[in-house]
């Protein structure tokens, strides 16, 4: 009687996340090769640039966070959100737009900001409009040294809002014990702030001749390795509550223990998702850090392979909310 076949061998977790993130598992182990190069020269000089605040930074658009402070509460009054909504003509336009979008399967026409507020609820009123009134500063200036960059500046903004709006409907369905949905969609939008202030420098730098112009991967990695520092300082420039400033200063990890943790965490593990699928050589580390953050949040290999289907359900309302 010949002996039995041994039982297949049950996958290392590792290997069960690297099939779901479709990655070698040795990609998994391997640190982020320090900057040589066209890349090293570039971020010493955009560093020392920034040092220097040469780069002023952007005006924070305030209203973001009056319309996010203000449907916390449970009673908020629809009329009140209306006015806000109405007083800007971008935040208007867009919640018209979304509201008789065929994603919310319009069949009457709506032509008021309040009978939108109303189709589309509180909370996607809010997500929108934080989301319009943040794209100022994923812009490009008017000035011309900003100009043959502007397939790099929506590139982040896409990034950011489809971070948010993945991140915020996962947090509403208690993936992680986050603050809230508006204030998982704020940190979402803000996590990767700092890349819009790299950019302008490297913008400024390369219009002066200061710096040659960089193709891509090297102008991606630059922006990724000196964003944190610049996120950082624009938060503490705009004082905005800790919770948000300590999801754009430690979204790369390590993550401390703490309240914030889980929505570090969450952040972390849906932006390096996307990092992953839209511009993997941009960020090494990314595959790692979705399971480095899975791991934290209790997250089994299955539901970071659902991630992908996650993100292009928040790519297709960014599409609708700003069509290109």
């Amino acid at each position: 009687m010949s002996p039995s076949a041994p039982p297949p061998a049950t996958p290392a977790p590792d290997a069960e996340y690297a099939v779901a993130l479709e990655v070698d598992p040795a990609v998994l182990a391997t640190p982020e090769a320090p900057p040589c190069g066209e890349e090293a020269d570039a971020l010493q000089r955009v560093r020392a640039y920034l040092a220097a605040s040469h780069a002023t930074p952007m005006a924070f658009p305030t209203i973001a966070m009056e319309i996010l402070e203000l449907v916390r509460y449970p009673d908020v009054d629809l009329n009140e959100l209306s006015r806000y909504i109405r007083v800007d003509g971008a935040l208007a336009g867009g919640v018209l737009a979304l509201a008789n979008s065929a994603i919310y399967r319009a069949v009457r026409r709506i032509d008021t900001v309040k009978d939108a507020v109303a189709r589309l609820g509180i909370s996607e009123v809010a997500r929108l409009a934080a989301a319009i009134s943040m794209r100022s500063l994923y812009c490009a200036d008017a000035g011309r040294a900003n100009e043959a960059f502007q397939p790099a500046w929506q590139r982040l903004f896409l990034h950011a809002v489809t971070v948010a709006r993945c991140a915020s409907d996962l947090a509403r369905h208690k993936l992680a014990a986050t603050p809230g949905v508006e204030q998982t969609f704020m940190a979402g939008l803000l996590h990767d702030v700092g890349l819009s202030a790299v950019l302008r420098a490297v913008a400024e730098l390369t219009f002066f001749s200061k710096l040659p112009r960089l193709e891509e991967p090297v102008l991606s990695r630059v922006l990724h390795r000196a964003h944190v520092e610049a996120g950082a300082e624009l938060h503490r420039a705009w004082k905005l509550p800790p919770t948000l400033a300590d999801v754009a200063i430690h979204h790369h990890g390590p993550v401390p223990e703490g309240a914030n943790g889980p929505l570090i965490q969450l952040v972390r593990l849906v932006s390096a998702r996307d990092l992953l699928r839209r511009a993997p050589t941009s960020h090494p580390r990314a595959a790692a850090e979705v399971v480095e953050s899975a791991r934290a949040l209790g997250l089994p290999a299955a539901r970071v392979k659902a991630l992908a289907s996650d993100l292009e359900v928040a790519e297709a309302w960014v599409a609708t909310a700003f069509p290109a």
